[in-house]
C-alpha cells in the first residue's frame, strides 16, 4: 500500500489480550509516523488494559511484505514447540 503524505514508516502490528475469559490474538500493518514507532503504546491496536503489543516498524518499499511475515511466524511456532518440549 503507499503511505498517507506524513506517514514514512510501514508497520506490522501484534496484541493479544483476555476478553470474557478468552485469549484473543490480532494482527494489523498499516503506516506510522516515524515518532508513533516509537510510541506505539498510544495507537488503537495498542489501547486497552492488559494487552500485550508488538509492533515492528520498517521504512523502504514492501519492507513489512508477506515474505518476512512467514519467517516471524515460523520463528514464533518454533518457540512455542521449544517450551513445549521443556
Amino acid at each position: 500500500m503507499s503511505c498517507p503524505v506524513g506517514f514514512d514508516r510501514c508497520y506490522k502490528g501484534y496484541v493479544q489480550y483476555k476478553e470474557e475469559g478468552a485469549s484473543v490474538e490480532g494482527f494489523e500493518k498499516g503506516c506510522l509516523t516515524a515518532e508513533l514507532c516509537e510510541n506505539f503504546e498510544t495507537i488503537a491496536l495498542c489501547k486497552g488494559e492488559g494487552r500485550k503489543c508488538e509492533i515492528d516498524c520498517c521504512s523502504g518499499d514492501l519492507c513489512n511484505a508477506a515474505a518476512l511475515q512467514l519467517v516471524s511466524t515460523i520463528v514464533l511456532i518454533a518457540c512455542a514447540l521449544v517450551a513445549l518440549l521443556h
